[in-house]
């Protein structure tokens, strides 16, 4: 079990790229430079060739450098966010820097299992939608946004501002801290009771 997780409230790091891939959350080199998959550095490589230059030293006008957005829980990007390999290894360096929440138009179907399996939340909205967002924190950059994972919804400044479409087991693995097999555990007497249903309905399926 992990931590229960029904609302999320912070400041948003609008990075409104669309196509974000793998390898642009989570560089190659840098990745075999910190020595692979440990996970306890994986913070530094986030968005690595954005955030610094060839010396190593961050570049100020890259959003994740910016100390107004230090500690956003959540990152507000595109269209097709986590497109590319496979690589679980980019939701545990999201993970990692301090985000519970990406919030976007449509993410890649790879990346958006691996967020669920690791408890990052990823929010689809609506066109219409991520239009409101972006005009409030165009606004102003420093309104928190309040994400209600219950009723899946999104408000800004006490006011709703839309919906959000999720993955039915994924939202409730994080809402109630759970991994797969503890989800799954959790249905075993209708797992059970399917099973006799099958066996009475097809007996030679039980031979």
């Amino acid at each position: 079990m992990t931590e229960k997780l029904a609302s999320i409230l912070g400041i948003a790091v609008p990075l409104l790229w669309d196509n974000v891939d793998t390898d642009a959350l989570v560089p190659a080199a840098p990745h075999k430079k910190i020595n692979g998959g440990g996970r306890d550095r994986l913070r530094e490589i986030l968005f690595y060739e954005f955030r610094f230059d060839a010396a190593g030293r961050p570049k100020p006008d890259f959003v994740l450098n910016d100390p107004q957005f230090a500690g956003a829980p959540i990152l507000l990007a595109g269209e097709n966010f986590g497109c590319g390999s496979s690589r679980e290894v980019a939701v545990w360096s999201l993970r990692d820097f301090g985000f519970r929440a990406v919030l976007a138009k449509s993410f890649a179907e790879i990346f958006e299992q691996n967020a669920y399996k690791n408890h990052l939340l990823p929010v689809t909205v609506d066109t219409a939608t991520h239009a409101r967002i972006v005009a409030k924190l165009n606004c102003f950059p420093q309104q928190a946004i309040f994400i209600d994972l219950v009723e899946r919804c999104i408000a800004i400044g006490g006011a709703t501002i839309g919906s959000f479409r999720a993955d039915e087991m994924g939202l409730e693995m994080i809402v109630n801290g759970m991994d797969e097999f503890s989800l799954t555990a959790r249905h075993v007497a209708d797992i059970q009771a399917t099973q006799r249903r099958l066996a009475e309905t097809w007996p030679w399926l039980a031979t």
